[in-house]
């Protein structure tokens, strides 16, 4: 990549194949200067054609559920290269504006952007942003840099000329990759940087978690990934000095349950509110709060994650520009959420019951967990309904699919509370108020937040912002949010940012967010390794072993 993050930082960079680089005062211009003297592995020069050609690359292959939509909305303030097309009429066009806005001047690449956008940089130092040879790509069959770009989008994965090689110019080189069992890299004896350390890395997978300690105790691991239901077992053996863990530290991933204000027609999980169809059941904010107030999130935390995950206020995590501890969380309350079932739907869900589905993926054990704790809770109210002569019951049913069935329900609109995680793509809380609250947001699209109409604003934090009545409350969240996201006053941007995260807690858009605590297990001979969340990865290239 032209950057890459500073150590354990998330906000400082280091150059890579760029050495400088200059922002212009409004923010929609970045100038790299290329690093010369690079090679890439296959011994072909790096120059800034190569740069701009892999960046347009990217644009205009946006795989569906890829990551270059991070790219798009700041270049061309769209979220599809096929969105790009439509708005500019042609391919031809489409290409036309890739020259204008990524282009080469000598040694500099100049990127024009749209609208400002705090994340940029953050963004370029991602591995979607990562320079290959133009030259070389063509030859397997890649992108030709021509105007004929569709013939090269949105390729299967299988399909890509790069899917089982490569040919960058990092510390280490592909030696091999068998799917499903392991990956394997040599030294790139010929790195513009010193060399690494390690002549070879190897990445295995093994699922089966005894034969993977085993690995390690034999010493033929040097790093081991550890589930949360194991830790304990590696605490022994770190406590006999045979193995060393650093952390816990607060990653950048989270866990939350998800409410969907509107499912879609012909889903198996449609919600019913005395015994009748209702789409719509989770928009009454009165049910959502319930749901939260239900929901003893202190045993969640100690019980599915040992306690090694804290409740979070909004949606933006700890660590990220608008975070705030002194913002409101949801307790556990049950009178509190006995109140707001009795308001929902105007009375009508506590006197006639209802029926709702939460859904998680199979093997998801914490998440199983939550389910069948909001579940119970829930349920728990009907001896009380039942003493006052109610006959109709709240039904929770707690339902886990497997993952590609699960994603293909969520993606549909078809899930009505559901359960999953996040793993922050970049270090920015654009990458959280996007995903969880934007139309365009991997969850919140499936939410239909719009179903909620006439929605009074009035600023608590950006108090340069007006009051007003926004159509309906996604249209108050994606104007939010891209105010947020193209501000460049830093102070102005923290405000929008803890705007929002009040505005997700006070809507009740999720249950149950928590963010989660990382571990690192290590042999002792390891050397080298540190925590920056925003790249989740081994950094192979300042590892080493002693002896």
């Amino acid at each position: 990549t032209l950057i890459f993050y500073e150590g354990e930082y998330v906000d400082r960079f280091v150059p890579m194949l760029a050495t400088s680089w200059e922002i212009s005062e409004d923010g929609l211009v970045y100038t790299f200067t290329i690093r010369k003297g690079v090679k890439f592995h296959e011994g072909g020069d790096l120059t800034p054609e190569d740069v701009v050609y892999s960046l347009q690359r990217a644009l205009i292959q946006d795989r569906a559920g890829g990551p270059i939509w991070m790219l798009l909305d700041p270049i061309f303030g769209v979220h599809s290269i096929e969105e790009l097309a439509e708005k500019l009429g042609s391919d031809e066009a489409v290409y036309e504006a890739l020259q204008k806005a990524i282009r080469a001047e000598g040694d500099k690449v100049i990127i024009t952007l749209d609208h400002a956008y705090g994340p940029f940089i953050q963004i370029l130092a991602g591995t979607w942003a990562s320079i290959v040879d133009k030259e070389w790509v063509i030859e397997q069959g890649g992108w030709d840099g021509s105007a004929n770009w569709r013939k090269w989008h949105d390729p299967a994965a299988e399909e890509s000329e790069l899917f089982n090689k490569a040919n960058g110019t990092g510390p280490f080189k592909l030696e091999a990759w068998v799917p499903g069992e392991y990956i394997s890299f040599v030294r790139n004896e010929n790195y513009w940087r010193e060399p690494a350390k390690l002549a070879r890395a190897v990445i295995k997978v093994v699922p089966e978690w005894g034969t993977r300690l085993a690995m390690f105790q034999a010493g033929d691991a040097d790093i081991i990934a550890v589930p949360r239901q194991y830790v304990a077992q590696m605490d022994e053996l770190v406590a006999q000095g045979k193995a060393r863990m650093m952390g816990p530290f607060p990653a950048a991933t989270c866990q939350s349950g998800f409410f969907n204000f509107y499912v879609t027609e012909g889903s198996p999980f449609m919600p019913l509110l005395g015994g009748e169809p209702k789409p719509d059941l989770l928009a009454d904010i009165h049910l959502r709060r319930a749901i939260n107030y239900a929901l003893d999130i202190d045993t969640y935390i100690k019980e599915a994650w040992l306690g090694e995950a804290w409740q979070l206020p909004g949606v933006i995590p700890q660590g990220r520009l608008g975070y705030d501890p002194t913002q409101p969380v949801y307790g556990f309350d049950m009178e509190k959420a006995e109140q707001e079932l009795r308001l929902a739907w105007g009375g009508k869900l506590w006197k006639d019951g209802f029926r709702l589905t939460i859904t998680y993926n199979q093997g998801n054990l914490a998440r199983k967990f939550v389910a069948e704790m909001i579940e119970r809770a829930l349920e728990s109210f009907n001896a009380k309904r039942q003493a006052e002569g109610l006959r109709a019951m709240f039904v929770v049913e707690v339902q886990d699919l497997p993952w590609p069935t699960y994603l293909k329900y969520m993606d549909a609109g078809q899930l009505a509370l559901f359960f999953i995680g996040w793993l922050e793509d970049y270090a920015h809380p654009d990458n959280w108020v996007k995903p969880y609250m934007h139309s365009t947001g991997a969850f919140a699209m499936n939410q239909h937040f719009d179903t909620v109409k006439n929605v009074e604003f009035s600023p608590v934090y950006a108090t340069w912002l007006p009051s007003k009545t926004y159509d309906n409350l996604q249209v108050l969240f994606d104007d939010l949010i891209d105010k947020a996201s193209r501000e460049t006053d830093f102070a102005k941007a923290e405000l929008l940012y803890k705007e929002l995260n009040r505005l997700a807690h006070e809507w009740a858009i999720n249950v149950g967010h928590i963010q989660l605590l990382a571990r690192h297990y290590e042999q002792l001979w390891v050397r080298g390794w540190y925590y920056n969340p925003a790249y989740p990865g081994e950094y192979f290239y300042v590892l080493w072993k002693e002896g």
